[in-house]
């Protein structure tokens, strides 16, 4: 893969406890203000959600702060799927494949198969359809 495109896992902040959302929140404006944050890796937030890096199981077990499970389970489906990034986006859709704790039971989203590439339409132009006539230049 290019060193220009990156994988992001774009998913609800419905997947995180109120709790790591809470610390989330917190973490992302103490990033944003320079002060010490409880988590340990560094949040980008908004009032739309979270952007944080992937960590894999060896940068984890460096951290001197532990991991909630709940982000650990995120991670997990980020490197099984290939990501460099999570987005917990409060307008995202339900993953199958994570715990739910919103307040509002959401359906999953299922991604649809991919759809075969579209026939291939031969694009016709002008000279295409001229006809050969003494003393015309198309």
């Amino acid at each position: 893969m290019s060193d220009f495109v990156k994988s992001i896992l774009d998913i609800s902040i419905f997947h995180l406890t109120d709790q790591t959302r809470q610390r989330m929140d917190e973490d992302s404006r103490h990033f944003f203000l320079g002060r010490p944050c409880t988590l340990p890796f560094t949040i980008r937030g908004s009032s739309f959600g979270w952007f944080i890096d992937v960590r894999d199981a060896a940068e984890r077990r460096c951290a001197k702060v532990p991991y909630p499970s709940d982000i650990v389970e995120c991670y997990d489906l980020a490197l099984k799927k290939g990501c460099e990034y999570i987005l917990f986006d409060r307008d995202a859709e339900r993953h199958k494949d994570l715990a739910w704790y919103g307040e509002v039971e959401q359906e999953i989203w299922d991604d649809p198969p991919p759809s075969p590439p579209p026939h291939q339409v031969r694009q016709f132009l002008l000279n295409d359809f001229a006809v050969d006539r003494p003393g015309m230049d198309i």
